[in-house]
């Protein structure tokens, strides 16, 4: 009994020693052997072609590798252990290759040969299997033969940096043709596994180096991952022309506007003072639109483009003296992409004259031959200054300028007064005088009545012969009936009497008014289709009380109420009266300027828009202007 307890202990002893030696002997392996840095590896090329070693710095596609790793073992005594070996290619491993370490070799040699190899980029994995540790080292293959490679640097260069969303980038690389025969080569670019980019294939001759490039627009801002790789039809290429990178993408610029001053005067026209804003970033080309809009039609004035630097941009617009209810100004990015297109959009006042011309004539009547003072005044209703002119007075019989006077520009809401002096007045009873006020291309004038002093005593004296007057009355009044005489005679014949002009009978006059005041016209208003009733005989401006709206209206030619009221049998009738063309003023020119037709003020008028009906601001005549000679 006693004796088959101590043998199942003495088993049980064996058994644990056994295990504890197990366990040390692993613990061993795991810290005794050690692979050196795998950029130490011993890497021997083998020539495919000749099965000599190779004389190149990389290898190529059919080559072969010796490759040669030293293993450290820190302890002698712990036995062998296991080594793998795989290879790594386009995401495809090869079978895993096995052999054993020494255990009782301080350094330990393992030597593996492999190939021929395939284009790409391998990785050459070493580790030991009881430990887990493992090396690994990238193998470029060039490819075979080698025609194309890195003229200088193997990165690309990047042009258009610090990129902002909308911008173009242009990458590209200097290529070296190394091979015998020319050939095409490109740059792709793959932003963020997106779809290819492929640049403009360029030819390279043999020995001959060229840059390749090519470009694309980030639409998202933030970071993006480049891929980018040399392409040739013909293969050839070197690995080193591949690779990627990082670019960092911002939030486009933006653009603002501010109006700093806006002045519309007679003198200096429209001028407008704006600014112009743009973030911090690049320089960028901006485009300055200005256009005036006009009864709703909207007419560009300017355009131009310049390059603005981040900040601040002040400009000063002169715009002359357009027909303008409104100015819109904007900015428009050029070749680039903004934030936001700009418009700004003011409302214009513009400038009127309201002019008065006022005098109280003299305090006592003037006598014949003395010097008269007549004083007057120039008062100015309107929002604008009047522009330097002058202030005469004529003598209305005979329109004589009896004296005048320069006056300078007169402020709204001011009077200019000053007074006129006649060195001799006159030899009449009453004198009739005319003060004219002429400034910035308008007229305003007051008629004067003045009596000569006369002596109650005196005799009244007609300035004519009386009995001169009564003769050469009575002899015109008798020439003119011999002639009415003289004409019937001649011109009408006996079969005609009864059929003269002067023998038809007429509509009565009462009987045309009557008729005129009630023809109207019912016509729909543009704006608003109001029904509005008119006179067909009336031709110019309607408003519409509705809207308010103002467009013009052509008269409609109605019978003649001056029309003989008999038939003619020697006549034939027509079953419709020939209709009637009015007469409609016309202005033309080869350019955008011409002048009114009635006060010759100088207008712009696109040659783009005509024909086209035109008002002119300074007479407010309308006229059809038409491309021509004027």
């Amino acid at each position: 009994m006693m004796t088959g307890v101590r043998r199942r202990n003495l088993l049980a002893i064996t058994a644990a020693m056994v295990f504890v030696t197990l366990i040390s002997i692993n613990a061993s392996a795991q810290d005794r052997f050690t692979i050196e840095n795998s950029a130490d590896w011993e890497t021997r090329i083998i020539d495919g072609s000749n099965s000599q070693p190779s004389d190149n710095s990389s290898a190529f596609a059919g080559d072969q590798i010796q490759l040669s790793i030293e293993v450290s073992n820190s302890d002698t005594t712990a036995g062998h252990d296991e080594w793998w070996f795989v290879m790594e290619l386009d995401g495809q491993t090869t079978p895993e290759l096995t052999g054993f370490l020494e255990g009782s070799e301080l350094t330990v040699i393992v030597n593996i040969s492999f190939g021929p190899l395939s284009e790409g980029v391998i990785d050459l994995i070493f580790g030991i299997d009881s430990t887990g540790q493992s090396e690994r080292l990238t193998l470029l293959v060039e490819p075979n033969p080698l025609n194309l490679t890195a003229a200088g640097s193997s990165e690309i260069a990047l042009i258009g940096e610090p990129a902002h969303v909308g911008d173009s980038l242009s990458a590209s690389i200097l290529v070296h043709n190394q091979g015998q025969n020319p050939e095409y080569v490109s740059l792709e670019l793959m932003p963020n596994d997106l779809d290819t980019i492929q640049g403009q294939p360029i030819l390279i001759y043999p020995g001959s180096s060229r840059e390749v490039s090519a470009s694309f627009t980030p639409s998202s801002s933030g970071s993006i991952n480049l891929d980018w790789k040399v392409h040739s039809s013909n293969g050839g290429v070197a690995r080193e022309l591949n690779g990627s990178t990082i670019i960092e993408v911002l939030e486009p610029q933006s653009t603002q506007i501010v109006v700093d001053s806006l002045e519309w005067n007679l003198v200096d026209g429209l001028n407008s003072g704006i600014s112009i804003y743009l973030s911090d970033g690049r320089s960028r080309e901006v485009e300055i639109e200005v256009a005036i809009i006009y009864q709703t039609i909207e007419t560009n004035l300017q355009n131009f483009e310049f390059t603005m630097d981040p900040g601040r941009r002040e400009l000063n617009l002169a715009l002359g003296n357009p027909s303008a209810d409104s100015l819109i100004i904007r900015v428009n990015s050029v070749t680039w992409t903004a934030a936001e297109e700009i418009e700004i959009q003011t409302n214009l006042i513009p400038p009127v004259l309201d002019l008065e011309v006022s005098s109280e004539g003299v305090s006592t009547a003037p006598q014949v031959g003395e010097s008269v003072k007549i004083p007057f005044s120039l008062i100015n209703n309107g929002n604008t200054p009047t522009l330097p002119g002058e202030v005469r007075i004529v003598r209305n019989s005979d329109r004589m300028i009896l004296d005048t006077i320069s006056t300078n520009s007169v402020e709204p809401e001011n009077t200019f007064s000053g007074e006129f002096t006649i060195e001799q007045w006159p030899n009449s009873k009453v004198v009739d005088v005319e003060i004219i006020w002429l400034t910035s291309g308008l007229t305003e004038s007051i008629l004067l009545e003045i009596e000569t002093y006369t002596d109650t005593d005196t005799e009244a004296e007609l300035p004519f012969d009386l009995l001169a007057a009564i003769y050469g009355t009575v002899t015109g009044l008798v020439l003119v009936m011999f002639i009415l005489v003289l004409y019937r005679t001649v011109s009408e014949s006996v079969e005609d009497t009864g059929k003269s002009r002067f023998n038809r009978l007429r509509k009565a006059r009462g009987e045309k008014k009557k008729a005129a005041a009630v023809e109207k016209r019912e016509i729909p208003c543009p704006e608003c289709d109001q029904r509005l009733n008119i006179p067909k005989s009336h031709s110019g401006a309607v408003k519409c009380p509705a809207c308010t709206a103002r467009f013009m209206v052509e008269a409609i030619d109605s019978e003649d109420d001056g029309s003989i009221i008999e038939e003619d049998i020697n006549q034939p009738k027509t079953d419709s009266p020939q209709p009637k063309t009015s007469q409609e003023i016309v202005a033309r020119s080869m350019i955008d300027l011409l002048s009114c037709p009635s006060c010759d003020q100088p207008l712009k008028v696109p040659i783009e828009r005509r024909p086209v009906k035109a008002r002119c601001p300074a007479c407010r005549s309308e006229f059809l202007a038409e491309v021509g000679e004027s």
